[in-house]
Formats: C-alpha cells, sequence, structure tokens
C-alpha cells in the first residue's frame, strides 16, 4: 500500500473518532440539562394558619376527638406522665389539710390585696388576653398572632369542656366550706359546695399559658417563664384564698397543659403531613 493511502486511512479514522467524540459530549451535555429540580418548599406548603371559618371548626371537633380518644393510644412514656400526675395528685392529697392550714396561719392583708390582683388570670384576665390578641393579629394583618389565638382559644375550649365534665362527675368538697379533704358528694348534684375538683382557674390560665410557650417559646425563650410564672402565681392564689385543694389545682394545671400541649402537637404533624404531601407531589411533575 503506498503511503498516501496509509495518510488518507488514517486521517478518515481520526477524523471519525473526533465526530464520536463531539456526539458524546453533546449527547452528556444534553442528559445533563433535562435533570428536573424540585423548587424549594414555601410557607404556604408546610404551614397551617387558622381563621374563624368552617375549617377552623371542623379542627376543633377533630382535635376534641383527638384528645377525648388519646388515651387509647398512649405508651410507655404517656403512662409514665400519668404516672406522675396521679402519683403528684395523691401525695398532694395526703396533704391538703396541712397545706390549708399553713395559708391561713400566713395571711396578711398585704398578700390578700396581691392574690386579688393576679386571681383573675385565671377567668377574666386569659379570655381578653385571648380575645385582644386576635384582635390585634386581624387589624395589623399579623397572620402568625391571628393564627395563635385562635389555636389557643381551641385548646381552652377543649380543656374547659374535658374539665367541665370531670367536675360534674367528681364532686369534691370545697376547702372553703370542709376542713377533710375527702369529702365528695354523688355525681352531678348542683351544689356548688361540692366543685372543688379540678381548679377550673388552674386549668384556664395553664392553657394559656402552654399555648403561648408553644407558639413563641422558640423564638422568644422569655416567654415560657413569663407565662408559667403567671399560672403558678394563680394557683397560689386558689390556695391562699381557699377556695381549692392543693391537689385540686396540681390536677388542673396537668390537665390544661397536657391538652395544650396535645393539641399543638397535632398541628405540627398536620403540618409536617402537608409539607410531605407537597414535596411528593413537586417530584411528581
Amino acid at each position: 500500500m503506498k503511503i498516501s493511502h496509509i495518510l488518507l486511512l488514517c486521517g478518515g479514522l481520526l477524523s471519525q473518532l473526533h465526530s464520536i467524540a463531539q456526539t458524546d459530549t453533546t449527547a452528556s451535555a444534553n442528559s445533563d440539562s433535562t435533570i428536573i429540580t424540585t423548587p424549594p418548599l414555601t410557607a404556604a406548603d408546610t404551614t397551617i394558619r387558622y381563621r374563624i371559618n368552617g375549617t377552623y371548626l371542623l379542627s376543633a371537633w377533630q382535635d376534641l376527638k383527638y384528645s377525648v380518644s388519646r388515651p387509647v393510644h398512649w405508651k410507655g412514656k404517656d403512662f409514665v406522665r400519668l404516672g406522675i400526675v396521679v402519683g403528684g395528685a395523691g401525695a398532694l392529697m395526703a396533704a391538703d389539710y396541712e397545706i390549708k392550714q399553713a395559708f391561713l396561719s400566713n395571711r396578711q392583708t398585704f398578700w390578700t390585696s396581691v392574690t386579688n390582683e393576679i386571681e383573675p388570670f385565671g377567668n377574666t384576665y386569659s379570655p381578653f388576653l385571648v380575645g385582644g390578641m386576635y384582635l390585634t393579629g386581624v387589624v395589623t394583618k399579623n397572620r402568625q398572632l391571628e393564627h395563635t389565638s385562635l389555636m389557643t382559644a381551641k385548646s381552652l375550649l377543649i380543656s374547659t369542656m374535658i374539665y367541665t365534665f370531670a367536675k360534674s362527675i367528681i364532686r369534691r368538697g370545697r376547702p372553703t366550706y370542709f376542713d377533710d379533704p375527702f369529702v365528695y358528694q354523688r355525681p352531678y348534684l348542683m351544689d356548688k359546695k361540692y366543685t372543688s375538683f379540678p381548679s377550673g382557674h388552674m386549668l384556664t390560665v395553664t392553657s394559656v399559658a402552654t399555648a403561648l410557650a408553644e407558639a413563641y417559646g422558640e423564638e422568644h425563650p422569655w416567654v415560657p417563664y413569663v407565662s408559667y410564672g403567671i399560672a403558678i402565681l394563680t394557683g397560689t392564689t386558689r390556695l391562699y384564698q381557699v377556695r381549692h385543694w392543693s391537689s385540686d389545682v396540681w390536677v388542673g394545671a396537668s390537665l390544661g397543659y397536657f391538652v395544650t400541649k396535645g393539641i399543638f402537637k397535632r398541628h405540627k404533624a398536620l403540618e409536617h403531613k402537608k409539607a410531605m404531601a407537597a414535596m411528593a407531589a413537586a417530584a411528581g411533575r
């Protein structure tokens, strides 16, 4: 074979290899350019913010069912918490009389005036605070504040319903009328002397305190200290004014705390479920 033919053949092979290389590079580039990127999730994809409408009312009904049915789904840690509440109530019941006498023997005009100012946090102030939060949120278009007020109101309503049922069944004598902490009457007795267990004031203020701590505690660490501090002071006024036994206050606080915690926990689970659904939908596009 002549040298010229060999050169022509080599040139043809190089040209072919170059063409193949170009095709591979182009295919690789085209392949890279077709990778689908999932858009980042927005706040609308991951958060649930309530307004007063049918959705909110339905959520209140669902949260009520959730709260009432939770004991059926309890696991190890839940029974430990129940043991702490029941054990604490039992220990306080054994000391209820002595605690009542200790407060009675230390009553002073100054402390009486102080407790009179704090006591309304358990009935008047708390509902007004929630209502004020809602109106402020609506007027200032602060969706977080509006939502938090509605979550707090829902938690307070549900815990109050459970508390009212418990009080109608357990007709315990108030320390205002009895020295014996173990005076009880039949269920549904319509007599205010037997409305001690649990403490409604403590349930109310603890429900609100827990809701505020759940909503703002992570961003503002001082909120739980202030809210729970006010709750503890309110419970103390009920003992000082001899309106409740110490075990009434303990159970009222426990009921408000755990019901409200459960409702906020369920709300976070619903937001997580919404986020997962949004991610799945975005990946499928």
